[in-house]
């Protein structure tokens, strides 16, 4: 099975606000979201937190920054396939430079999951740039 993004898709999708939220969702569709979530986000100007509630539950946000160089995608895919084994087509249908994540009661951290994979792009860059060896005096 491959994993295919339609390239037409890419050329210009819209901007987006985007919420990663710990929960999963039985819907397929549009939802209300200005409306009945971000209405409830209340930020902390000096630390940057912030607070939110879904369906009653206490969440505890932060924004994040796509890693420079890098663009954050909103994939669909329009024709689930029938099998495992067939390939998969996603289009872009959204773009975004910040996101903010949501843990369950429990604050935010540097140690969380989606922090860490942020600075991944960075830690692989460096470890596959040449390294130049300098000789020095005495060595061979």
């Amino acid at each position: 099975m491959s994993i295919h993004v339609n390239k037409n898709s890419l050329l210009e999708p819209e901007e987006c606000e985007c919420h990663l939220i710990p929960a999963k969702i039985e819907h397929v569709g549009s939802a209300n979201v200005a409306q009945f979530f971000t209405t409830t986000i209340e930020k902390n100007e000096t630390n940057s937190e912030m607070t939110a509630t879904f369906r009653g539950r206490q969440l505890q946000g932060q924004s994040v920054q796509v890693p420079e160089g890098y663009t954050g995608l909103v994939l669909k895919e329009p024709n689930k396939p029938f099998t495992e084994d067939e390939d998969r087509t996603f289009r872009a249908t959204h773009q975004f430079k910040n996101f903010t994540y949501w843990n369950l009661e429990t604050a935010t951290c540097a140690n969380d999951a989606i922090v860490k994979s942020m600075v991944w792009p960075q830690i692989a860059q460096a470890i596959h740039e040449p390294v130049e060896i300098k000789k020095t005096n005495g060595s061979s």
